[in-house]
C-alpha cells in the first residue's frame, strides 16, 4: 500500500531567510502555519513548538538541557512551503524536512540520511511534545486492541516496542481522557521503534513517547516519514478517530459491508460465536437446538458433514499456517508445513536460517519459511483442500501475529517492506479463492484483506503457555521456561485490566474487521483456574461489540460445562449481530475509577458495563438498572439486553429480532 506524501503548505511566515546556517540566534526563528497549527523552529535549541489556534495551546517538546541527543539545526532553510535543516541522531547525519499540509491540523516530518547507503545503527526522530498537565495518558494499541497508560505510572508492562508490530502504526498522548492531545502516525513503520522515556518539564514528569529508525539491512536505506496530527478536544476517542479518518483516505478503511457485497458469507460472522475443538456435524446440530444461531467452526471433518453445518448458517473454517515448516518427508512435496530445507528457510544477516515454532517439550524445532514463497505454496494447498471439502473459510496463523523480519538469501532477498507486502499477497490469495478470512491477531495492514481476527481482543501478560494451549489447574501453577513467566497479577492489572484498557483499534476498525480473543485465552479457556474471568470477558464482548471464543474440545466448556458454553454465547452474540458492521463512535469511563464504561455505535447502539465489585446504578433505554459486577445494559434498533440485578438476583434478558430470552446465572 503506498502512502501518499504530505501536500504543500497554504503558507508561511518566514522571519528567517533562506539559506541560514549555523550561528542562528534563538530571535531567528522559521514558521509555517495554515488554518489550524502554526509550527515554529528554534534553530540554535533544536527545538520546535507548535500553537494549535483552535484551542490556543502551545505543544512545546521537552527542554535541552541534559539532553546529549538534542544538538543545534544546521543549514536551515525556509521557503514558502517547508522548512528545512540538518541535525544529527547516532552519530548520523539527517536531513530533516518538515511541511504543514494546506488544511487539518498535522506536521508533516520527513528524515534522509546524508549517507543513505552507509552502515547505520539506528537513530531517534525529533522529541514529542509535552502535555500540559500530570494527568495525562499515552494511547497505544500495543500488540492488543488498546492500553491507555498514565504518563505519571511508575511502572509500565513495556517501555520499547517496534513500529512493525504495533497494531495500529500510531502512538498517542493526550490531557486527560477528553481533552487535547495529539498522535504520532508512522507512515514509513516497518523499521522503526517507539520507546517510552521518562521526561521532566516544569512541574510535569512523566513517560513520553519518542520516536526512533531503525536500519534496514543495514542502512538508513530510504525516506522515513511520519507526521503528528494534533487534536484540539476529544482524547484518545478523538486520536483513534483522527487515524481513522488517515485510514479512510489511505485505502485501508474497507468495511465488512463492502467485503460481503464481494462474498456474502462474511455476514456469517455477523453474531457468530468462534469455536474450536470440535467440527463435527453432531456437535453442530446440538449447538443449534442449543439455540446457538450463528457459529465460526475451526477444523476438518469429512465434506458431507461439513455441508450439513453450512447448511445450518455456520460458517466452516479450517487452520492454515504457512510460516512454520519441517523438513519435506521422503518422496513428498512442499505443502503448507513442509519445505525443502535448508534452502526454503529464512537466512538471517549472521549467516544462519532463522528458526520458528518450537515445541513445549522442545523436541520439536520448526524452521522460517522464507514468506516470498508462501503465495506459491498457499494457492496449491487451497486449491487442492477446496476440491475436495466445501470449506467457507481459511485462517491463517501466524503472518498477522509476528513482526517483520529481512532475508539475505540471494535466492529469495527480502527486506521488512517486502516481507509485509508478501503478508498482503497471501492474504488476498485467500481471499481470492472466494473464503471468509482469518488471521492471528491481526495488524493494520491486513484489515482489507482480514474478515475475522483472533487475538485483539487479548492482551499478551500471560500467566500461563497459551499459545501452547495449556490450561492452568489453579492459579497455583507454576510452568518451566520462558513460558507463563507473567504473573497473573500483571495479567489481571495489564492484560484483562479494564481501567487500563481502552478499545483504541475498535474505535478505528470494528466496522471492518470481527475481533475476538486468543485461542488459549477465549472465554472459557480458564474456567478450571479462574472461572471468574469467564464473565469478565462476555462483559467486554458486550462493551466492544466483539465476537466470544468457546471451545468445544475434551477440555472445553461445551464438555465439561455446557451451560456456561450456551449462557456465553446468549449474553454476547445478539451484541454481535446488532452491531458487527456498524462503526464504534465513542467510548468512555463513566467514573473516576474506571468500572463503569460506555460504547456508542453508529446505528445507535449504548452498551454500558460494570466491572466493578460495587453495584452501580445506570439509565438507560428509559429505564434504571442496578449492575453487578459485570453486569451490563444495552440498548438499540436491534437489541435490548441486561444483566442486572432484580429484586436481589442477577437476570440477564435478552431481545432481539429472532429470540427473547431471560435467566439467571
Amino acid at each position: 500500500m503506498h502512502l501518499p506524501q504530505c501536500p504543500v503548505v497554504v503558507a508561511a511566515v518566514l522571519s528567517l531567510s533562506c539559506g541560514v546556517s549555523t550561528g542562528a540566534s534563538a530571535r531567528q526563528l522559521a514558521a509555517l502555519q495554515n488554518a489550524r497549527i502554526k509550527v515554529t523552529v528554534t534553530p540554535d535549541t533544536g527545538s520546535i513548538q507548535v500553537l494549535d489556534m483552535r484551542s490556543g495551546l502551545t505543544w512545546s517538546q521537552p527542554p535541552a538541557s541534559g539532553r546529549q541527543d538534542r544538538t543545534p539545526f544546521r543549514d536551515v532553510s525556509a521557503a514558502p512551503n517547508r522548512i528545512a535543516f540538518t541535525t544529527s541522531s547516532g552519530g548520523t547525519e539527517l536531513r530533516i524536512v518538515l511541511t504543514v499540509p494546506p488544511s487539518g491540523s498535522d506536521l508533516c516530518i520527513r528524515t534522509d540520511a546524508a549517507s543513505p547507503d552507509a552502515r547505520f545503527a539506528g537513530a531517534f526522530a525529533l522529541d514529542s511534545f509535552l502535555p500540559h498537565s500530570s494527568d495525562a495518558y499515552v494511547a497505544i494499541a500495543d500488540y492488543c486492541n488498546g492500553h491507555i497508560y498514565p504518563t505519571s505510572a511508575d511502572a509500565l508492562p513495556q517501555k520499547w516496542f517496534a513500529t512493525e508490530r504495533l497494531d495500529m502504526p500510531w502512538v498517542g498522548v493526550t490531557d486527560g481522557l477528553r481533552g487535547p492531545g495529539y498522535l504520532i502516525i508512522v507512515e514509513t513503520s516497518d523499521d522503526g521503534c517507539v520507546e517510552l522515556q521518562r521526561s521532566a518539564a516544569n512541574t510535569n514528569t512523566g513517560w513520553l513517547p519518542r520516536l526512533g529508525w531503525l536500519p534496514s539491512k543495514g542502512t538508513f536505506a530510504y525516506a522515513r516519514r511520519y507526521r503528528v496530527r494534533f487534536v484540539d478536544t476529544g482524547g484518545y476517542v478523538a486520536l483513534a478517530k483522527a487515524y481513522r479518518s488517515y485510514a479512510r483516505n489511505t485505502g485501508l478503511l474497507v468495511t465488512l459491508r463492502q467485503k460481503a457485497r464481494r462474498n456474502p458469507n462474511v455476514r456469517r460472522l455477523y453474531g457468530a460465536v468462534d469455536v474450536w475443538g470440535d467440527a463435527s456435524e453432531a456437535f453442530a446440530r446440538a449447538a443449534k437446538a442449543a439455540g446457538v444461531e450463528r457459529m465460526l467452526i475451526h477444523g476438518k471433518t469429512d465434506a458431507e458433514q461439513m455441508r450439513s453445518s453450512n447448511a445450518l448458517g455456520y460458517l466452516t473454517s479450517d487452520y492454515d499456517n504457512y510460516t512454520d515448516i519441517l523438513e519435506v518427508p521422503p518422496g513428498g512435496a512442499p505443502d503448507n508445513s513442509h519445505d525443502y530445507l535448508p534452502g526454503s528457510a529464512v537466512l538471517t544477516a549472521e549467516g544462519k536460517r532463522m528458526e520458528a515454532w518450537l515445541t513445549y517439550d522442545k523436541k520439536t524445532q520448526y524452521m522460517k519459511r522464507c514468506p516470498s514463497l508462501w503465495v506459491a505454496r498457499a494457492s496449491k494447498v487451497i486449491s487442492d483442500v477446496l476440491e475436495r471439502f466445501p470449506f467457507l473459510g481459511r485462517f491463517i496463523d501466524v503472518t498477522t501475529a509476528e513482526g517483520l523480519y529481512e532475508c539475505y538469501d540471494p535466492a529469495h532477498p527480502l527486506d521488512k517492506r517486502s516481507k509485509r507486502r508478501c503478508g498482503e499477497q497471501l492474504l488476498a490469495t485467500v481471499r481470492g479463492k472466494g473464503l471468509v478470512v482469518g488471521g492471528e491477531h491481526g495488524i493494520w495492514w491486513a484489515v482489507p484483506y482480514l474478515d475475522y481476527i483472533e487475538g485483539m481482543m487479548s492482551s499478551y501478560q500471560f500467566a500461563w503457555p497459551a499459545g501452547h494451549l495449556m490450561r492452568p489447574k489453579s492459579k497455583d501453577e507454576r510452568f518451566a521456561g520462558p513460558y507463563g513467566t507473567t504473573t497473573w497479577e500483571q495479567y489481571d492489572k495489564w492484560g484483562l485490566g479494564h481501567r487500563y484498557r481502552a478499545p483504541l483499534w475498535e474505535l478505528v476498525f470494528h466496522d471492518c474487521v470481527v475481533s475476538t480473543w486468543y485461542w488459549g485465552d477465549s472465554n472459557d479457556f480458564l474456567i478450571r483456574a479462574a472461572p471468574e474471568y469467564t464473565a469478565k470477558k462476555e462483559a467486554f464482548n458486550v462493551l466492544y461489540g466483539t465476537m466470544p471464543m468457546l471451545w468445544a474440545g475434551p477440555e472445553g466448556s461445551w464438555q465439561s460445562d455446557r451451560n456456561t458454553f450456551v449462557r456465553a454465547v446468549h449474553a454476547t452474540c445478539g451484541v454481535g449481530a446488532a452491531v458487527a458492521d456498524s462503526e464504534m463512535t465513542d467510548h468512555r469511563f463513566l467514573t473516576d475509577d474506571g468500572d463503569l464504561q460506555r460504547t456508542t455505535f453508529a446505528n445507535g447502539t449504548v452498551c454500558i458495563v460494570n466491572f466493578g465489585a460495587t453495584v452501580r446504578r445506570v439509565r438507560l433505554g428509559g429505564k434504571e438498572h442496578l449492575l453487578p459486577q459485570n453486569g451490563f445494559a444495552v440498548e438499540g434498533p436491534d437489541i435490548s439486553q441486561y444483566r442486572r440485578l432484580v429484586d436481589g438476583r442477577t437476570v440477564v434478558t435478552v431481545r432481539t429480532p429472532t429470540s427473547n430470552r431471560t435467566w439467571t446465572p
